[in-house]
């Protein structure tokens, strides 16, 4: 069986350069390949197929045809029980969701990074592959970082993507010795999504991102109906 899956994030077209084109088809096979595992059956084969924005992935997932199973991924972009508010603001788009599809429609909350910090040791993993070196003083582990320590990542203020970000340059050191800005100082690791999500993706252990996931567990269960 066959089943396509639509989700937002990636490069479909326009005028960009081949590292940020190359980047955007690691992120979709990198989605594919850990959709995949966390599935764990031989007899499904994942499709990742992406979409740019939320908006055109919703468009192609409402346009897919019926012959096979076709599910939708993207970005809440708030909290858990305001999930209906996106359908809402999707159709006050002009996009219509069909009822019959809304089933299949899953979400990272409140955003993709959120898989991230659900299991920070994925990120210290693909530090490590990366040769990433820790600024002094900041040997903790990631899970204690305060942005994220005992919280409820569904629910913090800010934007995971955001926080990201944060970790990445208060615990490591610059990742391109000698970058300089134009003040001639080494700038800090800035997170990109394009470019880190799917290095931190492959280090992702989806038996335990289901077990704190539930949109994730949701996807996998439907999924193998």
């Amino acid at each position: 069986m066959v089943v396509n899956v639509y989700v937002e994030g990636g490069i479909i077209n326009g005028n960009v350069d081949a590292t940020t084109s190359n980047n955007s088809e690691a992120l979709r096979e990198e989605l594919n390949r850990f959709m995949q595992r966390a599935l764990n059956r031989n007899d499904i084969s994942i499709v990742v197929k992406k979409c740019s924005g939320y908006k055109e992935a919703a468009k192609q997932f409402i346009n897919a045809t019926d012959k096979e199973d076709n599910y939708l991924y993207v970005d809440l972009d708030r909290k858990p029980e305001l999930r209906n508010e996106w359908f809402k603001s999707l159709s006050d788009d002009g996009i219509e969701m069909p009822q019959d599809k809304t089933n299949h429609v899953s979400f990272w909350i409140q955003e993709m990074e959120a898989w991230f910090l659900k299991q920070p040791e994925a990120i210290e993993r693909w530090a490590e592959d990366e040769n990433l070196t820790r600024k002094k003083g900041q040997d903790s582990p990631l899970s204690e970082h305060p942005s994220i320590k005992n919280k409820d990542i569904e629910h913090l203020q800010q934007k995971a993507s955001y926080l990201m970000g944060v970790i990445l340059r208060q615990v490591f050191a610059p990742q391109e010795k000698g970058r300089k800005s134009a003040s001639g100082k080494v700038r800090d690791l800035k997170y990109g999504k394009l470019r880190h999500a799917p290095g931190i993706i492959a280090h992702l252990n989806p038996i335990d991102l289901i077990s704190k996931d539930n949109e994730l567990k949701s996807f996998c269960e439907k999924v193998q109906k």
